[in-house]
């Protein structure tokens, strides 16, 4: 009886560690240990993906993002690119996007609840409740850039072993921070950038993304597809207006027919980015 109390004691203890060890455990685990490199990002510690290139081809390195929130490695087109571009001559360097922020409790406590026939709202009914203070706001987008800029000023070691050319991938909200940030000039500018629904949630900022594409003097390959976001789809025809005219290398627009769920549309995302990346590389050798 007392063998079989320790055998529960045991059993019982195991449980109550489990979710210890699984918090613990490696990320990534699922891939190759060579793949998975560690950057350090403020005080934490942080992943990429590093892939090298394959074939007789050695054109540089891709570093590719996706979208706030994400990992270096998510279910979805980045994560096709990263697995596929290197067949094609890239390695590529997966990371992890800034954060997206804590969702916003808008639970209002019973202490401050108005009173019958007080004033019970500052904002119109058409307006939106919003989302952060504006401190609040300030903070977070402070933050992102923050994370970013560390971690793309870390590349340099990563992508030692990959002299050449250099391609920055980014989509959605992640790929709308990287053009603020490379028109501010806070980023090391790429060879080539390659953005994928980009925009950004704060109206005054989504507005300006256009504008911003603009003045880059690096190429850019803007995909848009039609499952986009709202705000990714509001300053696309934008987008294509204010790029410089005439310019194809600096500036090309692909409108894709399928939504981004379909794995065939990450195929032809696949052959956007390789054949822009030739035609940039055969005119600026």
């Amino acid at each position: 009886m007392k063998s079989l109390a320790l055998y529960f004691a045991a059993l019982s203890l195991c449980f109550s560690l489990s979710p210890l060890y699984a918090a613990t455990a490696p990320a990534y685990d699922y891939l190759p240990e060579n793949e998975v490199a560690t950057i350090t990002i403020g005080e934490k510690q942080s992943h990429a993906l590093v892939r090298s290139w394959r074939g007789k081809h050695q054109y540089g390195a891709a570093i590719l993002f996706s979208d706030f929130g994400t990992n270096a490695d998510p279910s979805d087109v980045i994560t096709f690119l990263r697995r596929h571009l290197n067949d094609k001559g890239w390695a590529t360097i997966s990371l992890s996007a800034p954060d997206n922020g804590p969702q916003v409790n808008h639970t209002t406590d019973a202490s401050e609840v108005s009173k019958s026939g007080e004033k019970q709202l500052a904002l119109k009914a058409s307006k939106s409740l919003p989302k952060y203070s504006e401190e609040a706001w300030q903070k977070l987008r402070e933050k992102q850039h923050e994370q970013l800029i560390q971690t793309m000023n870390q590349l340099d070691a990563l992508g030692q072993p990959y002299p050449g050319k250099r391609i920055l991938i980014a989509s959605q909200k992640g790929a709308g921070l990287a053009i603020t940030l490379l028109n501010a000039g806070s980023l090391p500018k790429p060879d080539i950038l390659v953005i994928i629904n980009p925009y950004l949630d704060r109206s005054e900022e989504n507005q300006k993304l256009a504008q911003q594409i603009a003045e880059l003097t690096i190429p850019v390959l803007d995909i848009q597809s039609p499952d986009a976001s709202p705000e990714a789809l509001a300053t696309l025809l934008e987008r294509k207006a204010l790029a410089p005219q005439n310019q194809p290398l600096r500036y090309e627009q692909q409108v894709l027919a399928l939504n981004l769920d379909q794995p065939s549309a990450w195929q032809e995302i696949l052959v956007l980015v390789q054949g822009f990346a030739k035609r940039i590389m055969k005119a600026y050798p």
